[in-house]
């Protein structure tokens, strides 16, 4: 699939503030108002990035009309390179690594941007092993390039000294 074409399936993705989506990202948006409960700053005092926030940018809205300082970023839609040269408190990824031809290069590229204390939020679904694999409603998606289990979550974490704060599918929170 080339650049093109993806793009132009990911323009008929429906990601707008609807109750339903907004259902699907609530878990996240919990964890991310929780952690900032816990880390005694207010929500003004950090730095989110929305990495891959699509078309819509619906993610970074809502956690800017929380008072976050929020910067989109996203391959097609909001590319800006000057996002990625700076660093956040809190680092969102939803929907976003199962599309990553390089995952290597991407997630280390997040974790630059993190701060020391800071949260990478991710939503990817896993996968339940090879037996399970083949009829995986997810692997059907072409855009859907790279796939993670929780095996792999948790070898992400180790690889890159992460704590994880959550993990339950589809929904991973580290700690750098």
């Amino acid at each position: 699939m080339t650049a093109i074409e993806e793009k132009a399936r990911y323009d008929f993705h429906q990601n707008e503030d609807q109750a339903g989506y907004r259902a699907f990202l609530s878990p996240l948006m919990k964890d991310v108002e929780e952690y900032t409960a816990k880390s005694g700053k207010s929500a003004s005092d950090l730095q989110l990035l929305d990495y891959g926030c699509g078309p819509t940018a619906f993610l970074g809205a809502y956690f800017v009309s929380k008072d976050y300082q929020v910067t989109n970023y996203d391959l097609y839609y909001q590319p800006d390179q000057d996002a990625l040269k700076k660093s956040y408190s809190i680092v969102t990824s939803t929907e976003v690594w199962e599309h990553l031809h390089n995952p290597k290069i991407d997630i280390e590229q997040q974790l630059r941007m993190l701060k020391n204390g800071g949260i990478l939020a991710v939503m990817t679904s896993a996968h339940k092993g090879e037996a399970h694999f083949h009829d995986w409603h997810y692997r059907r998606d072409l855009t859907h390039v790279s796939f993670f289990s929780e095996k792999t979550m948790q070898w992400v974490a180790h690889k890159y000294n992460l704590k994880t704060v959550k993990a339950k599918s589809p929904y991973w929170v580290f700690k750098k």
